[in-house]
């Protein structure tokens, strides 16, 4: 099926993560061209090195979304050397995990800091350009337990019950621009840091799922790209649950 990407522009960001490469490589196989971000310039330059030397095209962008003004610069960076930015893919990790009273205060500001507040910069930074060329698709990470809570991951569910709201907002006053906006909500994915999770017994993270395991990054790269693609034109403000039937609520 072709999925309308081939020689679109695709920002993704967290993209030396378990889901960003992931999402970063799958938009490359798509035909698109992949501006990379991330903090870590030497794994940006690997992962940038695969997908050229795979035959795709692609730009190390390295940048820490926390900083709004490095954003902005890069996407003015991207946009100077392909002339646009048709998709942003945000994607970051909150790494918090554990009971409510033993996290401090520090990490709730944390978790906001850098997947609410950076998601926002990258939303700032990426929309002017869209609304230019009255085109364009948003799709962001967010996770099941922005809809349902997560007891030992209250940092993380939190910014994301909030991201799924501005996405929703962000739908509805840019959809009359030709603008697109979703995000797909992953359950548990197998990582090393989910590994390390079943490893101390802090929880079993397949427990109550119906598919009866964990989800893989490439199932939450597939549902991105397809988000991001002509194939969902008519798909706007929704919350793309790949959590395995994980959440049962309408």
């Amino acid at each position: 099926m072709d999925m309308g990407l081939d020689g679109k522009v695709a920002w993704v960001t967290g993209a030396t993560g378990a889901i960003g490469q992931e999402i970063a490589l799958s938009f490359a196989r798509e035909g698109a061209r992949v501006a990379a971000s991330a903090r870590n310039p030497d794994a940006l330059a690997a992962l940038v090195d695969e997908i050229n030397t795979g035959g795709g095209e692609a730009l190390s962008v390295p940048v820490d979304v926390t900083d709004a003004n490095g954003v902005k610069t890069s996407s003015e960076d991207i946009v100077g050397t392909w002339g646009q930015i048709d998709v942003l893919a945000a994607t970051v990790a909150v790494p918090a995990f554990g009971p409510f009273l033993e996290i401090d205060a520090d990490v709730f500001r944390a978790a906001l800091e850098v997947k609410y507040l950076g998601y926002i910069n990258c939303f700032q930074a990426a929309l002017p350009h869209m609304i230019a060329r009255e085109s364009g698709s948003i799709v962001a990470i967010t996770g099941t337990g922005g809809k349902l809570p997560i007891s030992i991951h209250l940092p993380g569910g939190s910014v994301n019950a909030a991201l799924n709201l501005v996405l929703k907002g962000l739908a509805n006053e840019y959809g009359p621009k030709g603008i697109r906006v979703n995000a797909s909500s992953p359950g548990p994915i197998m990582s090393e840091r989910q590994q390390q999770m079943i490893d101390s017994g802090m929880s079993d993270p397949a427990k109550g799922i119906p598919m009866g395991r964990m989800g893989e990054a490439m199932e939450v790269a597939d549902s991105v790209v397809f988000l991001a693609s002509d194939r969902a034109s008519y798909i706007t403000g929704q919350i793309l649950g790949v959590d395995g039937g994980g959440i049962k609520a309408l």
